[in-house]
């Protein structure tokens, strides 16, 4: 038994690899004389040309049955462009056909590759490529299609005359029937994703996953296709479609009815087009839901069928990724038709008796569009939106809670959409109801701000905002203004083509201000250490793009009176301003007490994608070292608040950038300043230490002044001091020089010997500074370099009187650029020409500086 087991398995074995070879040596006998035949025959029953890159005969991939694949494809549309191209095109017919006088091809199968489809205005298809059916020969190859497949093929099809155009991806299509005969009955399924479908101007199914199972009569003679079973699905739910479609000559005439009883919302509105899905994708339903849809007449280049469509929810759930849970128990009709002349001006479209619940509050609508191609809007709505459930609709990253409400009271619109996108229209608009908050707040980057009271009130064009009172900045915030142009700012495009602005007026008060709360709520709020870097930069970015998107629309001012603010250190109290927005800026005009002097400020915030900030700031009477402390020293080390007192009186002009992402250019800032320093002291001031032990002078350790003043300047990432004159108890010196942001240093000083000498001689011990007159035999020269960490001292007067000569040219254009904006006169300290050195000469800018303080 066994011995005869083991025969058999040897004789199969033997006769599969007979049959093995044979398929091989069969396949390669017969491989060039079939393609060529295979071609040649395709190409006999086409207008046009097919060509191929490659041919390969299989027996055994698809036995008992042999399959012919072309590669490299291609075939030429009617018109001389392409028509089809694909990787592979098989065709499969019975094996024993080889032997015969006749192949006969059975199915065939298309992957890889792009088919497209183009309707002329005349009407006439690059398809239509096969030749009349008598003027061909006999053939070799008789293709009598029962099945055909396509995989992976990107359709595109354009109809110039229907003005029709579709983009889809044919992942997997089967097409099963005798397809070779005129009439037939056609099985055919289908996965799809679509790119877009556009009929007239409209897009539909954009970026759509759909596919359909359908059983249809085709009766090609006729132009007759009979829906006999059609399933098209549709983001996972059903429609059913019944009916007929049949092609004449100059038309298309549809009878077609889609149902559905158990899909949800989310399918329906899957079907509209792109701009309303917009508005409305994403929602989906649950509960008891119906749509019907009726297409009935002619399509052509003037026609278009009679549609009628109904939808109907009995208390539902309706729900959207951005609600935080459904609405309950919603209730609504909704219509469409296209009215008595199948056109969009003679639609018509109306959801009516709309009601739902959101977390038990009751919202109320009714919505009417007619004529679509001048649409006239009828809206109304009335009930409560709790905040805590629809925050995340405000689309910003940083909002991650909410609560409160925000309360409808009888709001109506009504007038033509042209008329609410037009700023010159909007006032032929009927608008009318109130908005009121009830402690309605958001949770925006963990910092809470909370609409306490106000109302908006509407009155067609004008809104008035009143008593609106908002918590979480450090304090209370109240507005009360006045609005124009909301509904053309809300309803412009991207590029606000229409150049809509909301135009607004009115007054803010605050008792308290946290102004760094308030920055924070419009950061991103990712930790940059936790992102790849392109993601953090690009979320940064489109923060500002948002930012600067907004603010275009902006066209007003308010007055802010605000009791006490501050920003991180810096402390301030009886701001009285200005803020006037237009163009993508916001101008900042006001005065406000800190650090126990007074400041002006007039500056202009450019909101652009690179943002950047020019301002004056003007200060009297301001406390130095509080002014260093409280800006936390610049961001420097080399003069820090420890080291100076003072009163100081400042002129600042400052232009600031960044970058798209919202990073500071250190490069590109500018800063031009004017100081005045009077009854100082500079302590510890580690230069000076240094060279206190370099000349032996201790006082230089504590140096007093009675007034120090200067002009500076930040550029390039450097702060460049021009030569600069103090008069001090230790003695009357000249200092100038440069510093890096990153520490590197170049100083040069001029110290009057002469007077360190004979002071020394006398004893001095009254702290007070020295009368800025010649005393001494000689002046010294001291050229300090480095960095801040490690510095050096050498004399060397050469360099130092260079350094003062260029300075003095930098100080002349740190001047112009102040006299510029802030006026003349500008005064300043200078040294004294008593002690200049012989041949050594100094421009001074104004003639009436004296050279010391009188009773010095």
């Amino acid at each position: 038994m066994n011995k005869f087991f083991k025969k058999t398995l040897i004789g199969l074995a033997a006769a599969m690899l007979v049959l093995l070879l044979a398929a091989v040596v069969i396949a390669a006998f017969f491989q060039d004389a079939v393609g060529k035949k295979l071609i040649a025959e395709i190409n006999k029953q086409l207008e046009t040309e097919l060509k191929v890159g490659g041919f390969e005969l299989s027996l055994i991939k698809d036995f008992p049955n042999a399959t012919a694949s072309l590669h490299d494809v291609v075939v030429t549309g009617k018109f001389g462009a392409g028509l089809l191209e694909a990787q592979d095109m098989a065709f499969h017919f019975r094996l024993l056909s080889l032997f015969s006088s006749q192949v006969k091809v059975r199915s065939v199968g298309i992957s890889d590759g792009a088919l497209y489809v183009h309707i002329d205005k005349r009407g006439k298809g690059n398809f239509e490529i096969f030749k009349p059916t008598e003027t061909t020969s006999e053939s070799n190859f008789n293709i009598s299609l029962k099945k055909a497949k396509l995989d992976n093929i990107e359709l595109s099809y354009q109809d110039d005359k229907l003005r029709q155009e579709i983009r889809v991806q044919v992942e997997e299509a089967v097409f099963s029937g005798e397809l070779s005969n005129k009439k037939y009955n056609l099985h055919s399924t289908a996965k799809l994703a679509s790119n877009f479908i556009d009929l007239k101007d409209t897009r539909y199914f954009a970026g759509k996953k759909w596919g359909y199972d359908a059983d249809i009569f085709v009766d090609l003679e006729q132009g007759q296709y009979d829906f006999k079973k059609v399933k098209v699905l549709v983001e996972d739910n059903i429609i059913n479609l019944t009916g007929a479609i049949k092609k004449e000559k100059s038309h298309t005439f549809f009878d077609l009815v889609a149902t559905t009883d158990d899909a949800d919302l989310g399918s329906v509105i899957a079907l509209l087009p792109e701009k309303q899905l917009q508005l409305l994708g994403g929602f989906s339903s649950r509960g008891k839901f119906h749509f019907s849809m009726d297409i009935l007449g002619k399509l052509s280049a003037h026609e278009s069928p009679s549609i009628e469509s109904t939808l109907i929810m009995k208390d539902g759930q309706l729900a959207h990724p951005m609600l935080k849970e459904p609405m309950k128990e919603v209730s609504f009709e909704a219509g469409f038709t296209n009215g008595a002349g199948n056109s969009m001006q003679t639609s018509f479209f109306e959801i009516k008796n709309f009601k739902g619940y959101l977390h038990h509050e009751l919202l109320t609508m009714h919505l009417k569009i007619e004529d679509f191609d001048d649409p006239f809007v009828d809206f109304q709505a009335d009930g409560a939106l709790p905040v805590g459930y629809l925050y995340d609709f405000f689309d910003h990253p940083g909002i991650s809670g909410g609560d409160g409400e925000i309360e409808i009271s009888d709001l109506d619109i009504s007038g033509l959409y042209r008329d609410m996108v037009s700023t010159n229209h909007i006032f032929d608009v009927d608008m009318s109801g109130e908005l009121e908050f009830d402690d309605a707040s958001l949770k925006i980057n963990g910092e809470e701000m909370t609409a306490d009271k106000g109302k908006l009130i509407f009155k067609d064009n004008l809104i008035s905002l009143e008593e609106l009172k908002l918590e979480g900045t450090g304090g209370d915030i109240r507005f009360d203004g006045k609005i124009q142009n909301l509904l053309p700012v809300l309803f412009a495009d991207s590029i606000n083509s229409k150049d809509a602005k909301l135009i607004f007026s009115g007054e803010m008060y605050a008792g308290e201000m946290d102004l760094a709360k308030l920055r924070k709520m419009g950061d991103v709020p990712f930790d940059e250490g936790t992102l790849e870097e392109e993601v953090f930069d690009s979320l940064n970015t489109k923060k500002y793009e948002r930012r600067e998107h907004i603010t275009d629309f902006l066209l007003g001012n308010f007055s802010a009176k605000v009791d006490r603010f501050n920003y991180n250190k810096i402390k301030g109290k009886n701001f009285n301003g200005q803020l006037v927005f237009n163009d993508s800026k916001m101008r900042v005009q006001g005065n406000a007490d800190g650090m126990d002097g007074r400041f002006a400020v007039d500056g202009t915030v450019f909101f652009q994608k690179e943002p950047h900030i020019e301002a004056k700031v003007s200060g009297d009477k301001i406390d130095v070292k509080k002014f260093f402390y409280q800006t936390e020293n610049f961001g420097q080390d080399f003069l820090r608040h420890e080291h100076i007192e003072g009163n100081m009186n400042t002129k600042l002009l400052i232009h600031a950038y960044w970058d798209s992402t919202g990073v500071f250019i250190s490069d590109k800032l500018h800063v031009w300043a004017g100081i005045g320093i009077q009854n100082g002291e500079l302590k510890n001031f580690e230069i000076l230490k240094e060279l206190s032990s370099y000349v032996k002078v201790r006082d230089l350790r504590d140096v007093r002044f009675v007034d120090m003043q200067n002009w500076l300047e930040i550029k390039n990432s450097k702060f460049y001091l021009p030569v600069m004159f103090i008069q001090n108890n230790a003695m009357n010196m000249s200092i100038s020089g440069e510093q890096t942001f990153d520490g590197k240093i170049d100083y040069a000083i001029k110290i009057n010997a002469g007077q360190v000498l004979a002071n020394k001689l006398k004893s001095r011990s009254n702290n007070k500074p020295i009368k800025a007159k010649k005393k001494g035999f000689f002046n010294l020269y001291f050229n300090v370099y480095g960095t801040l960490d490690d510095f050096e001292y050498e004399t060397n007067k050469n360099k130092v009187k260079n350094m003062f000569a260029q300075s003095e040219k930098r100080k002349r254009r740190i001047r112009a650029a102040l006299i510029k904006e802030f006026g003349a006169p500008l005064n300043m300290l200078r040294e004294p020409v008593e002690w200049q050195d012989e041949g050594e000469t100094v421009i001074w800018e104004d003639d009436d500086d004296v050279e010391y303080i009188d009773g010095f």
